[in-house]
């Protein structure tokens, strides 16, 4: 299930939030774009309909829903930081530092470590959406016609 801008702003008005017309904008690019984005992806696109919209207000926007728990960021590797809605599902990245590839895995692959931090530290882990850097397939056997 995609939400929508429109649900975006039911789920801003349903929590007494304000709807201002720039974070109508802002909501209506992170759904054009989908999938895992950035902020300056997002502000490049709000630029198509409003250049008055700043940087600043989608980074705004954006902890907004990280706070609603709308969109969870991760870091795919360089700087910046990548968004995707939490719509998108429970997963997490596997990230080539050798040729820059990114694969999801299923969240279900962490359940055994989720149970054993609080088996054996009483730690209730936060793991929602991360990234593991390593050397995929391809890179580590480039000689193997699978990369396996």
């Amino acid at each position: 299930m995609q939400l929508k801008p429109d649900s975006l702003i039911k789920e801003l008005q349903e929590r007494g939030m304000r709807v201002t017309p720039q974070r109508a904008i802002i909501f209506e690019a992170i759904e054009k774009l989908n999938g895992h984005i950035t902020a300056e992806e997002i502000f490049q696109e709000v630029q198509h309909i409003n250049p008055y919209i700043s940087l600043a207000t989608v980074y705004r926007t954006l902890e907004l829903l990280q706070d609603m728990e709308l969109v969870t960021p991760t870091n795919l590797g360089g700087s910046q930081t990548y968004f995707a809605m939490k719509d998108h599902g429970p997963h997490h990245h596997l990230v080539c530092q050798n040729c820059g590839s990114i694969e999801e895995f299923s969240d279900a692959l962490l359940e055994n470590l989720r149970d054993r931090l609080v088996q054996d530290y009483h730690f209730l882990a936060q793991i929602n959406h991360m990234s593991i850097f390593g050397t995929c397939g391809h890179c580590a056997n480039p000689d193997s016609p699978n990369g396996e």
